[in-house]
Protein backbone atom coordinates (compact mmCIF):
# COMPACT_ATOMS: atom_id res chain seq x y z
CA UNK A 1 0.00 0.00 0.00
CA UNK A 2 2.70 2.24 0.64
CA UNK A 3 4.72 1.29 -2.11
CA UNK A 4 1.33 2.37 -4.82
CA UNK A 5 1.11 5.70 -2.56
CA UNK A 6 4.83 6.56 -3.60
CA UNK A 7 4.43 5.85 -7.29
CA UNK A 8 1.11 8.01 -7.32
CA UNK A 9 3.10 11.02 -5.65
CA UNK A 10 5.80 10.89 -8.30
CA UNK A 11 3.12 10.84 -11.25
CA UNK A 12 1.85 13.77 -9.37
CA UNK A 13 4.96 15.83 -9.89
CA UNK A 14 5.94 18.46 -12.53
CA UNK A 15 7.94 16.33 -15.18
CA UNK A 16 7.45 13.33 -13.87
CA UNK A 17 7.03 10.24 -16.71
CA UNK A 18 7.68 6.84 -17.51
CA UNK A 19 10.41 5.44 -19.29
CA UNK A 20 9.25 5.89 -23.12
CA UNK A 21 9.89 2.35 -25.41
CA UNK A 22 9.45 1.19 -29.24
CA UNK A 23 6.08 1.08 -30.62
CA UNK A 24 3.52 -1.52 -31.38
CA UNK A 25 2.42 -1.89 -34.58
CA UNK A 26 -0.91 -4.47 -35.40
CA UNK A 27 -1.63 -5.18 -39.28
CA UNK A 28 -5.18 -4.90 -40.05
CA UNK A 29 -8.07 -5.85 -42.84
CA UNK A 30 -8.05 -4.10 -46.04
CA UNK A 31 -10.88 -2.20 -47.66
CA UNK A 32 -11.79 -0.55 -50.72
CA UNK A 33 -10.09 -3.55 -52.83
CA UNK A 34 -10.70 -2.71 -56.52
CA UNK A 35 -8.67 -4.49 -59.67
CA UNK A 36 -6.02 -2.16 -59.30
CA UNK A 37 -6.05 -0.20 -55.77
CA UNK A 38 -6.53 -0.93 -51.85
CA UNK A 39 -6.27 0.51 -48.63
CA UNK A 40 -4.39 -0.99 -46.19
CA UNK A 41 -5.21 -0.20 -42.48
CA UNK A 42 -3.68 -0.95 -39.05
CA UNK A 43 -3.00 0.36 -35.49
CA UNK A 44 -0.32 1.69 -34.12
CA UNK A 45 0.67 2.21 -30.11
CA UNK A 46 3.30 4.70 -30.64
CA UNK A 47 4.36 3.96 -26.29
CA UNK A 48 4.92 7.94 -25.48
CA UNK A 49 7.33 8.30 -28.40
CA UNK A 50 6.67 10.39 -31.45
CA UNK A 51 6.40 7.44 -34.23
CA UNK A 52 6.12 7.03 -37.73
CA UNK A 53 4.46 4.06 -40.04
CA UNK A 54 4.05 2.98 -43.61
CA UNK A 55 3.22 -0.67 -45.29
CA UNK A 56 5.17 -3.13 -46.92
CA UNK A 57 3.72 -4.96 -49.55
CA UNK A 58 4.49 -7.03 -52.25
CA UNK A 59 3.30 -10.35 -54.09
CA UNK A 60 5.47 -12.38 -51.84
CA UNK A 61 5.95 -12.07 -48.26
CA UNK A 62 9.29 -10.30 -49.68
CA UNK A 63 6.90 -7.20 -49.81
CA UNK A 64 9.75 -5.61 -51.82
CA UNK A 65 6.85 -2.06 -52.47
CA UNK A 66 6.80 0.33 -49.43
CA UNK A 67 3.72 2.62 -48.83
CA UNK A 68 3.71 6.51 -48.33
CA UNK A 69 4.50 7.18 -44.86
CA UNK A 70 2.63 8.27 -41.62
CA UNK A 71 2.87 9.87 -38.35
CA UNK A 72 1.18 8.21 -35.36
CA UNK A 73 2.00 10.94 -32.80
CA UNK A 74 2.93 9.89 -29.19
CA UNK A 75 0.63 9.07 -27.96
CA UNK A 76 0.61 5.77 -25.03
CA UNK A 77 -2.90 4.40 -27.07
CA UNK A 78 -3.50 2.19 -29.96
CA UNK A 79 -3.82 4.52 -32.79
CA UNK A 80 -6.22 3.36 -36.80
CA UNK A 81 -3.86 4.19 -39.21
CA UNK A 82 -4.44 3.76 -42.76
CA UNK A 83 -3.02 4.17 -46.04
CA UNK A 84 -3.88 4.01 -50.03
CA UNK A 85 -2.07 2.25 -52.47
CA UNK A 86 -2.59 2.12 -56.31
CA UNK A 87 -1.03 0.27 -59.14
CA UNK A 88 -1.73 -2.89 -58.51
CA UNK A 89 -2.49 -5.33 -60.59
CA UNK A 90 -6.27 -7.23 -61.27
CA UNK A 91 -6.81 -10.86 -59.72
CA UNK A 92 -3.61 -10.61 -58.21
CA UNK A 93 -3.02 -12.12 -54.12
CA UNK A 94 -0.64 -8.94 -52.73
CA UNK A 95 0.96 -9.59 -48.83
CA UNK A 96 1.22 -6.76 -46.68
CA UNK A 97 2.56 -5.44 -42.88
CA UNK A 98 2.18 -2.72 -40.78
CA UNK A 99 5.74 -1.42 -39.83
CA UNK A 100 6.29 1.13 -37.17
CA UNK A 101 9.47 3.21 -35.79
CA UNK A 102 10.39 5.56 -33.31
CA UNK A 103 13.31 6.87 -30.88
CA UNK A 104 13.16 3.71 -28.74
CA UNK A 105 12.92 1.33 -31.72
CA UNK A 106 10.67 -0.47 -34.40
CA UNK A 107 8.19 -3.00 -34.86
CA UNK A 108 6.50 -4.73 -37.91
CA UNK A 109 3.06 -6.25 -37.80
CA UNK A 110 1.82 -9.84 -38.57
CA UNK A 111 1.72 -10.80 -42.20
CA UNK A 112 -1.77 -10.37 -43.55
CA UNK A 113 -3.00 -10.73 -47.44
CA UNK A 114 -5.36 -10.18 -49.69
CA UNK A 115 -6.54 -10.73 -53.69
CA UNK A 116 -7.40 -7.15 -55.91
CA UNK A 117 -10.99 -7.95 -58.22
CA UNK A 118 -10.05 -9.52 -61.53
CA UNK A 119 -9.89 -7.88 -64.82
CA UNK A 120 -13.16 -7.81 -66.59
CA UNK A 121 -13.58 -10.36 -69.20
CA UNK A 122 -16.08 -9.82 -72.55
CA UNK A 123 -19.49 -9.84 -71.77
CA UNK A 124 -21.56 -13.41 -72.04
CA UNK A 125 -24.52 -13.50 -73.65
CA UNK A 126 -27.09 -15.78 -73.66
CA UNK A 127 -31.26 -15.82 -74.78
CA UNK A 128 -31.36 -14.16 -77.27
CA UNK A 129 -34.70 -14.48 -78.50
CA UNK A 130 -37.92 -12.20 -80.15
CA UNK A 131 -41.18 -12.35 -78.53
CA UNK A 132 -44.85 -10.21 -78.40
CA UNK A 133 -44.17 -10.66 -82.30
CA UNK A 134 -47.10 -8.78 -84.48
CA UNK A 135 -47.72 -7.32 -87.90
CA UNK A 136 -45.51 -4.49 -87.45
CA UNK A 137 -43.28 -4.65 -83.85
CA UNK A 138 -41.66 -6.52 -81.90
CA UNK A 139 -39.49 -7.34 -78.62
CA UNK A 140 -36.29 -8.38 -78.48
CA UNK A 141 -35.02 -10.30 -75.40
CA UNK A 142 -31.30 -11.55 -74.74
CA UNK A 143 -29.71 -11.81 -70.56
CA UNK A 144 -26.47 -10.15 -70.66
CA UNK A 145 -23.69 -11.24 -68.18
CA UNK A 146 -21.37 -8.10 -67.74
CA UNK A 147 -18.12 -9.94 -66.20
CA UNK A 148 -17.26 -7.19 -64.07
CA UNK A 149 -16.95 -4.56 -66.37
CA UNK A 150 -19.15 -1.42 -67.27
CA UNK A 151 -21.04 -2.89 -70.17
CA UNK A 152 -23.19 -1.30 -72.69
CA UNK A 153 -25.88 -2.76 -74.77
CA UNK A 154 -27.77 -2.65 -78.16
CA UNK A 155 -29.74 -4.47 -80.54
CA UNK A 156 -29.42 -4.69 -84.21
CA UNK A 157 -31.73 -5.70 -86.74
CA UNK A 158 -33.26 -5.32 -90.81
CA UNK A 159 -34.24 -7.71 -93.44
CA UNK A 160 -31.14 -9.23 -93.87
CA UNK A 161 -27.85 -9.95 -92.23
CA UNK A 162 -26.52 -6.26 -92.95
CA UNK A 163 -29.45 -5.59 -90.66
CA UNK A 164 -29.35 -0.93 -90.43
CA UNK A 165 -31.25 -0.37 -87.66
CA UNK A 166 -30.15 -0.27 -84.30
CA UNK A 167 -31.81 0.43 -80.53
CA UNK A 168 -30.38 2.87 -78.64
CA UNK A 169 -27.20 2.39 -76.43
CA UNK A 170 -28.40 1.17 -72.83
CA UNK A 171 -26.38 -0.11 -69.87
CA UNK A 172 -26.26 -2.91 -67.68
CA UNK A 173 -23.78 -2.30 -64.93
CA UNK A 174 -20.66 -4.19 -64.14
CA UNK A 175 -22.32 -7.14 -62.16
CA UNK A 176 -21.22 -10.58 -62.18
CA UNK A 177 -24.29 -12.56 -63.08
CA UNK A 178 -27.45 -12.46 -66.15
CA UNK A 179 -29.22 -9.23 -66.71
CA UNK A 180 -32.12 -9.85 -68.61
CA UNK A 181 -32.94 -6.92 -71.04
CA UNK A 182 -35.62 -6.07 -73.94
CA UNK A 183 -36.19 -3.85 -76.24
CA UNK A 184 -39.50 -2.76 -77.98
CA UNK A 185 -39.10 -2.24 -82.06
CA UNK A 186 -41.77 -0.83 -83.99
CA UNK A 187 -42.08 0.52 -87.42
CA UNK A 188 -41.87 -3.29 -89.01
CA UNK A 189 -43.23 -4.60 -92.22
CA UNK A 190 -45.95 -7.15 -91.82
CA UNK A 191 -45.35 -10.96 -92.92
CA UNK A 192 -42.23 -10.11 -93.16
CA UNK A 193 -38.10 -12.01 -92.19
CA UNK A 194 -36.15 -10.16 -90.09
CA UNK A 195 -33.29 -10.43 -89.21
CA UNK A 196 -31.58 -9.18 -85.61
CA UNK A 197 -28.21 -9.76 -82.91
CA UNK A 198 -27.27 -8.11 -79.34
CA UNK A 199 -23.86 -6.14 -79.05
CA UNK A 200 -22.40 -5.98 -75.79
CA UNK A 201 -19.59 -3.88 -74.95
CA UNK A 202 -16.94 -3.22 -72.10
CA UNK A 203 -13.71 -2.82 -71.21
CA UNK A 204 -12.43 -5.76 -72.34
CA UNK A 205 -13.70 -5.62 -75.55
CA UNK A 206 -17.12 -6.30 -77.50
CA UNK A 207 -19.10 -9.60 -77.78
CA UNK A 208 -21.65 -10.24 -80.42
CA UNK A 209 -24.69 -12.60 -80.21
CA UNK A 210 -25.41 -14.98 -83.58
CA UNK A 211 -27.81 -13.76 -86.26
CA UNK A 212 -31.42 -15.20 -85.30
CA UNK A 213 -34.83 -14.28 -86.98
CA UNK A 214 -38.19 -13.68 -86.40
CA UNK A 215 -41.52 -13.03 -88.84
CA UNK A 216 -44.12 -10.76 -88.44
CA UNK A 217 -47.21 -11.54 -88.46
CA UNK A 218 -49.69 -11.09 -91.31
CA UNK A 219 -51.97 -7.78 -91.28
CA UNK A 220 -55.58 -9.15 -92.61
CA UNK A 221 -57.49 -5.38 -92.84
CA UNK A 222 -61.15 -6.90 -94.49
CA UNK A 223 -62.93 -9.84 -95.17
CA UNK A 224 -66.43 -9.94 -97.89
CA UNK A 225 -68.30 -13.07 -97.76
CA UNK A 226 -71.02 -13.85 -99.84
CA UNK A 227 -73.72 -16.27 -100.85
CA UNK A 228 -73.35 -18.36 -104.04
CA UNK A 229 -77.41 -18.34 -103.50
CA UNK A 230 -79.98 -16.50 -102.38
CA UNK A 231 -81.49 -18.95 -100.40
CA UNK A 232 -81.03 -23.37 -99.77
CA UNK A 233 -84.02 -26.13 -99.08
CA UNK A 234 -84.36 -27.18 -95.45
CA UNK A 235 -82.20 -30.08 -94.76
CA UNK A 236 -79.40 -28.55 -97.87
CA UNK A 237 -76.40 -26.60 -97.45
CA UNK A 238 -75.09 -23.73 -99.24
CA UNK A 239 -72.28 -22.71 -100.91
CA UNK A 240 -69.94 -19.57 -99.75
CA UNK A 241 -67.61 -17.17 -101.19
CA UNK A 242 -65.20 -15.11 -99.43
CA UNK A 243 -61.97 -12.58 -99.89
CA UNK A 244 -59.39 -11.57 -97.46
CA UNK A 245 -57.74 -7.98 -98.17
CA UNK A 246 -54.62 -6.91 -96.10
CA UNK A 247 -50.84 -7.90 -95.97
CA UNK A 248 -49.58 -11.88 -96.06
CA UNK A 249 -53.08 -13.13 -97.22
CA UNK A 250 -51.60 -15.95 -99.32
CA UNK A 251 -52.28 -18.92 -97.44
CA UNK A 252 -53.47 -16.89 -94.35
CA UNK A 253 -56.05 -19.28 -92.21
CA UNK A 254 -59.79 -18.27 -92.59
CA UNK A 255 -62.28 -20.21 -90.28
CA UNK A 256 -66.52 -20.18 -91.23
CA UNK A 257 -68.87 -19.27 -88.08
CA UNK A 258 -72.61 -19.73 -87.91
CA UNK A 259 -75.61 -18.41 -85.93
CA UNK A 260 -78.69 -19.93 -85.81
CA UNK A 261 -82.12 -18.53 -86.01
CA UNK A 262 -83.48 -16.61 -83.80
CA UNK A 263 -79.70 -15.21 -83.55
CA UNK A 264 -80.05 -14.82 -79.93
CA UNK A 265 -76.74 -17.33 -79.05
CA UNK A 266 -73.15 -17.14 -80.06
CA UNK A 267 -71.48 -17.48 -83.00
CA UNK A 268 -69.79 -21.34 -83.45
CA UNK A 269 -67.50 -22.85 -86.09
CA UNK A 270 -68.73 -24.43 -89.11
CA UNK A 271 -67.34 -27.64 -90.18
CA UNK A 272 -63.70 -29.29 -89.16
CA UNK A 273 -61.68 -27.56 -86.93
CA UNK A 274 -58.94 -26.88 -88.95
CA UNK A 275 -59.00 -23.54 -90.80
CA UNK A 276 -59.30 -23.09 -94.55
CA UNK A 277 -56.32 -21.65 -96.33
CA UNK A 278 -56.89 -18.67 -98.89
CA UNK A 279 -54.76 -18.70 -102.20
CA UNK A 280 -52.89 -15.72 -103.57
CA UNK A 281 -55.10 -13.45 -103.83
CA UNK A 282 -57.15 -14.41 -100.31
CA UNK A 283 -59.59 -16.01 -102.25
CA UNK A 284 -61.76 -18.66 -100.10
CA UNK A 285 -64.60 -21.25 -100.51
CA UNK A 286 -66.82 -23.16 -98.14
CA UNK A 287 -69.85 -25.84 -98.12
CA UNK A 288 -71.96 -24.84 -95.19
CA UNK A 289 -74.63 -27.25 -94.54
CA UNK A 290 -76.99 -29.11 -93.68
CA UNK A 291 -79.16 -26.03 -93.15
CA UNK A 292 -82.37 -26.39 -90.82
CA UNK A 293 -83.25 -22.61 -90.25
CA UNK A 294 -82.47 -19.33 -91.48
CA UNK A 295 -78.26 -18.81 -90.19
CA UNK A 296 -76.29 -16.06 -89.82
CA UNK A 297 -72.72 -16.79 -91.55
CA UNK A 298 -69.50 -15.10 -90.96
CA UNK A 299 -66.06 -15.86 -91.68
CA UNK A 300 -62.66 -14.83 -89.66
CA UNK A 301 -59.39 -14.93 -89.68
CA UNK A 302 -57.32 -17.23 -87.48
CA UNK A 303 -54.10 -14.75 -87.18
CA UNK A 304 -53.01 -12.88 -83.76
CA UNK A 305 -54.82 -9.99 -85.89
CA UNK A 306 -58.07 -10.90 -86.69
CA UNK A 307 -60.53 -9.70 -89.80
CA UNK A 308 -63.73 -10.72 -89.72
CA UNK A 309 -66.73 -10.32 -92.48
CA UNK A 310 -69.90 -8.46 -91.67
CA UNK A 311 -72.62 -11.54 -91.65
CA UNK A 312 -74.60 -12.79 -94.45
CA UNK A 313 -78.09 -14.83 -93.80
CA UNK A 314 -78.26 -17.69 -95.29
CA UNK A 315 -82.20 -18.00 -96.29
CA UNK A 316 -83.83 -21.61 -95.98
CA UNK A 317 -86.66 -22.45 -97.69
CA UNK A 318 -89.62 -25.22 -96.83
CA UNK A 319 -89.17 -28.54 -98.62
CA UNK A 320 -92.23 -28.97 -100.15
CA UNK A 321 -92.84 -32.76 -101.87
CA UNK A 322 -95.32 -33.38 -104.29
CA UNK A 323 -97.08 -36.27 -106.09
CA UNK A 324 -100.06 -35.96 -108.40
CA UNK A 325 -103.28 -39.47 -108.55
CA UNK A 326 -106.02 -39.60 -110.76
CA UNK A 327 -108.89 -39.35 -108.75
CA UNK A 328 -111.90 -40.09 -111.18
CA UNK A 329 -112.23 -39.45 -115.12
CA UNK A 330 -112.75 -35.34 -114.43
CA UNK A 331 -110.68 -34.68 -110.95
CA UNK A 332 -107.49 -34.83 -109.33
CA UNK A 333 -105.81 -35.28 -106.20
CA UNK A 334 -102.40 -33.35 -105.76
CA UNK A 335 -100.61 -33.59 -102.36
CA UNK A 336 -97.58 -33.80 -100.60
CA UNK A 337 -95.69 -33.36 -97.05
CA UNK A 338 -93.76 -30.54 -96.14
CA UNK A 339 -90.60 -30.13 -93.53
CA UNK A 340 -90.23 -29.13 -91.58
CA UNK A 341 -93.14 -29.18 -89.87
CA UNK A 342 -95.04 -25.46 -90.24
CA UNK A 343 -98.32 -26.04 -87.94
CA UNK A 344 -99.49 -22.04 -88.52
CA UNK A 345 -98.35 -22.55 -92.62
CA UNK A 346 -100.20 -22.23 -95.85
CA UNK A 347 -99.97 -23.81 -99.16
CA UNK A 348 -101.02 -22.19 -102.36
CA UNK A 349 -101.42 -24.12 -105.45
CA UNK A 350 -100.35 -22.18 -109.01
CA UNK A 351 -101.00 -23.23 -112.30
CA UNK A 352 -99.03 -22.62 -115.40
CA UNK A 353 -100.45 -20.32 -117.70
CA UNK A 354 -99.91 -20.45 -121.50
CA UNK A 355 -97.85 -16.98 -121.47
CA UNK A 356 -95.17 -19.25 -119.38
CA UNK A 357 -96.34 -17.86 -115.93
CA UNK A 358 -98.19 -18.89 -113.07
CA UNK A 359 -101.53 -17.92 -111.47
CA UNK A 360 -103.40 -18.68 -108.08
CA UNK A 361 -105.62 -21.31 -107.79
CA UNK A 362 -106.26 -21.71 -104.34
CA UNK A 363 -104.96 -22.04 -100.51
CA UNK A 364 -105.00 -24.28 -97.60
CA UNK A 365 -103.59 -24.37 -94.10
CA UNK A 366 -100.99 -26.75 -93.28
CA UNK A 367 -102.10 -29.68 -91.21
CA UNK A 368 -99.57 -31.69 -88.94
CA UNK A 369 -98.04 -34.96 -90.44
CA UNK A 370 -96.19 -36.53 -87.09
CA UNK A 371 -94.05 -34.05 -85.47
CA UNK A 372 -91.78 -33.60 -87.67
CA UNK A 373 -93.57 -32.64 -90.97
CA UNK A 374 -97.09 -30.74 -92.02
CA UNK A 375 -98.90 -32.17 -95.38
CA UNK A 376 -101.94 -30.83 -97.76
CA UNK A 377 -103.84 -32.14 -100.45
CA UNK A 378 -105.84 -30.03 -103.21
CA UNK A 379 -108.36 -31.91 -105.82
CA UNK A 380 -108.24 -30.18 -109.28
CA UNK A 381 -110.90 -31.15 -112.46
CA UNK A 382 -109.29 -32.49 -115.17
CA UNK A 383 -109.48 -30.17 -118.53
CA UNK A 384 -109.76 -31.21 -122.55
CA UNK A 385 -105.87 -30.81 -122.19
CA UNK A 386 -102.55 -31.41 -119.71
CA UNK A 387 -101.96 -28.85 -116.80
CA UNK A 388 -98.74 -28.07 -114.82
CA UNK A 389 -99.20 -27.31 -111.56
CA UNK A 390 -96.71 -26.74 -108.38
CA UNK A 391 -97.51 -25.43 -104.82
CA UNK A 392 -95.70 -22.94 -102.67
CA UNK A 393 -95.41 -23.21 -99.48
CA UNK A 394 -95.38 -20.58 -96.56
CA UNK A 395 -93.90 -21.11 -93.16
CA UNK A 396 -95.28 -17.64 -91.20
CA UNK A 397 -92.57 -18.45 -88.61
CA UNK A 398 -91.28 -15.55 -88.04
CA UNK A 399 -88.37 -15.88 -90.60
CA UNK A 400 -87.13 -19.28 -89.68
CA UNK A 401 -87.57 -20.50 -93.23
CA UNK A 402 -88.70 -18.44 -96.59
CA UNK A 403 -91.54 -19.90 -98.45
CA UNK A 404 -90.51 -22.46 -100.76
CA UNK A 405 -91.97 -24.33 -104.00
CA UNK A 406 -92.47 -27.84 -105.43
CA UNK A 407 -91.59 -29.07 -108.57
CA UNK A 408 -93.69 -28.94 -110.89
CA UNK A 409 -95.93 -32.02 -112.00
CA UNK A 410 -98.73 -32.61 -114.56
CA UNK A 411 -101.89 -33.41 -114.06
CA UNK A 412 -103.00 -35.20 -118.08
CA UNK A 413 -106.32 -33.91 -119.85
CA UNK A 414 -109.22 -36.07 -120.45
Amino acid sequence: MRLILVLCLLLALPGAALAAGPPAATTGATTGVTRSAATLNGTVDPNGSSTAYHFEYGTTTAYGLTSAGGDAGDGDADTAVAVPIEGLSPGTRYHYRLVAANGDGGAAGADRSFRTAPAPRLPALSGTVAREVGPTGATLHSRIDPNRGETTYHFEYGLSPSYGSRTPERGVGAGNAGVPVAEAIGDLRPYRRYHFRVVATNEAGRRVSRDRTFATDRLPTAVTLSLAAPRTTWGEGIEVLGRVSGTGVNGIPVALERQDFPFGGPFSSVGAPAPLKADRFGRFRFFAGPLYSATRLRALTRTNVVAASPPVTANVALKAGIAVRRATRRAARIRGSVAPAAPDGRAVLQRRTRSGGWTFVRGQDLRALGERRSRYAFKVRTARTARAYRVRVIARDGGAHVPGTSRTVTVKGR
